[in-house]
């Protein structure tokens, strides 16, 4: 039936009125329950039994967490940054009025503002360092109570928690990170905590969460499984916990770490290469190439905490800078067979010189031999010749020490390096 414009105005100021007061009827019934329920409720006294069977049994717990942000992984003071969604879920029968008889009773009642006057579990995280709920614009929570005596407590929580790291493998390293929950003042015999099986992922994540960390990777599955039941002097306490498995990234360290070292190694082995009579070049390189290592050194052990063991860091860059020193030291030995060798040669010198001179006395006639051939040996060699020289074996002792280091030192060195880094990529993956 058509309705024209007149009426459908009535119509309308006729149901505004109506739905109002179903409105306002509804939020004094959800008043007329709560003020019910709280008549005779006392907030110290912890909810009966979970399961009714059971009377000196724990209140049930059941737990679930959503991870929305994770952030700072600090390896100097081993912590690191979490905001999470945090839930509880607990069965208080003293609260329940589906058999209160209300009529149109709401299916539960979300009632924040009534948080202080409930019991609530006395939940806490021992590797906290620092938390604080949000509170802008209003406090991140919110409390129901079902119809049948179940509380959901859901807030947002930022945490610093310490986690302990180990870092023997650095830069190849995955850390494992607890997050654990556990009651303060209830023994297992009051309150146990069990993850919230009802739901597919009792801890979940936001899309993204730990793909954007500059240096870690979050890996999957989060493992919940492992028991922490704390065990001191004054009772058991039940506890939750969650493992963040937290990978480093190769690649930064790569450019940053591995790439330099092994370009500064490659640079010092130039020494082999350089005439040995060249004294300031090679001295001025191997100084050099030994300064740039110790100072790298230093700078990335001052990113790290100090720790009393050796890390894999440290074994690469002592082993680099061996390689460097040894090319420093290849040199002195050089220096020192040769200066040995040009005295003995200048001996030797000498002594020809003396018997050629004691030869023209006695035979003023005689003629020294021609030194043309010295003339054209000194005359500039081509560019092949020089590099075919190179890879000559000379008959010169000190010469023949560079020219052995030039491939054995490289041959020799490069093998345990890469079984340094695949070996820590290994173990980091087990």
């Amino acid at each position: 039936m058509p309705v024209n414009g007149p009426s459908l105005v009535l119509l309308v100021i006729a149901w505004v009125p109506l739905a109002l007061s179903q409105g306002q009827s509804a939020g004094i019934q959800e008043q007329l329950i709560l003020n019910n329920l709280l008549a005779n409720y006392d907030m110290r006294v912890r909810p009966p039994p979970t399961n009714a069977s059971d009377p000196n049994g724990p209140v049930v717990v059941r737990v679930n967490i959503l991870i929305r942000m994770l952030s700072k992984i600090d390896v100097v003071n081993m912590e690191y940054s979490m905001q999470i969604t945090f839930r509880e879920e607990w069965m208080d029968r003293r609260l329940a009025y589906a058999h209160l008889g209300y009529q149109n009773a709401p299916k539960f009642l979300t009632v924040p503002h009534v948080k202080d006057n409930l019991w609530i579990p006395d939940s806490f995280f021992p590797t906290e360092k620092a938390a604080h709920r949000h509170l802008i614009d209003t406090e991140n929570m919110f409390l129901r109570i079902h119809a049948d005596g179940t509380i959901l407590y859901s807030v947002r929580l930022s945490l610093t928690l310490s986690c302990s790291m180990n870092l023997q493998l650095y830069p190849l390293d995955t850390q494992q990170c607890n997050f654990d929950l556990i009651s303060y003042a209830h023994t297992t015999k009051d309150i146990d905590y069990e993850w919230d099986k009802r739901v597919p992922q009792p801890v979940q994540k936001k899309p993204g969460v730990g793909d954007d960390l500059p240096n870690f990777m979050l890996m999957d599955p989060i493992n919940i499984n492992n028991d922490c039941t704390s065990h001191t002097n004054t009772g058991s306490y039940a506890c939750l916990r969650m493992e963040l498995r937290l990978k480093r990234q190769f690649s930064y360290y790569f450019l940053q770490l591995y790439f330099p070292t092994s370009m500064i190694v490659a640079v010092s082995w130039v020494s082999f290469w350089i005439d040995m009579h060249s004294t300031a070049g090679r001295v001025a390189l191997g100084v050099t190439t030994l300064l740039t290592m110790t100072t790298m050194q230093s700078a990335i052990n001052a990113k790290l905490p100090p720790v009393s063991y050796v890390k894999l860091v440290d074994a690469w860059l002592g082993a680099c800078q061996m390689f460097v020193f040894g090319a420093l030291m290849e040199y002195a030995v050089v220096s020192y067979q040769d200066s040995s060798r040009q005295a003995e040669r200048k001996r030797i010198q000498a002594i020809r010189k003396n018997q050629k001179r004691g030869r023209e006395i006695e035979n003023p006639g005689y003629q020294p031999p021609c030194t043309c051939h010295l003339i054209a040996d000194s005359e500039p060699q081509p560019l092949r010749a020089r590099i075919r020289k190179w890879f000559t074996k000379p008959d010169y002792f000190p010469a023949k020490i560079d020219y052995y280091c030039r491939f054995w030192v490289p041959t020799v060195a490069a093998p345990p390096q890469l079984h340094l880094i695949g070996r820590g990529a290994r173990v980091a993956d087990l």
